[in-house]
């Protein structure tokens, strides 16, 4: 895997996936870059016949020891992928994530607020200088922008928040 185009294609492609699933094994997010930076290197020293399979079990054996070595005698967490699934499902957060993105600024920040950090639409308004109204108006608009999603995704949207 010596091509620095071949590596650059990977890493555009599959980069945020594969941080995704990490993130599944260590919740936290710079040690996740950290471990999928070190596989993409690790890459340029091999050759695999796959190397997409390779990332992904590079990603998921270094998520597991690094959950070893910080987290020694707690359980793993329990919204890990099955691993046939993992490839799946990290390309689908990834791509809800791009659209979360991808929202009106205010309308993702309400959301995000709304639905990640736990945040009452009273909070919200406080805290944004809106009113109530707006903030109920921007998660609806920003619910219906991701219910565009692929049908058999839609009830993930949902668990996802």
């Amino acid at each position: 895997m010596k091509e620095r185009r071949d590596i650059e294609e990977l890493f555009d492609k599959y980069y945020r996936p594969l941080c995704l699933l990490s993130l599944h094994y260590t919740y936290d997010p710079a040690a996740s870059e950290d471990i999928v930076q070190e596989c993409f290197v690790a890459l340029l020293s091999k050759t695999p016949d796959n190397p997409k399979a390779y990332l992904y079990a590079a990603v998921r054996n270094r998520s597991l020891s690094w959950w070893q070595r910080n987290k020694p005698g707690e359980p793993l967490p329990e919204d890990i992928p099955v691993q046939e699934e993992e490839e799946a499902v990290s390309t689908y957060e990834a791509r809800l994530w791009t659209a979360i993105e991808n929202l009106p600024p205010r309308r993702r920040r309400c959301l995000l607020m709304a639905k990640r950090d736990g945040m009452s639409y009273k909070e919200i308004a406080a805290k944004l200088g809106i009113s109530e109204n707006t903030v109920r108006n921007n998660i609806s608009k920003a619910l219906e922008s991701l219910r565009e999603f692929p049908k058999e995704n839609n009830s993930f949207v949902f668990l996802f928040f």
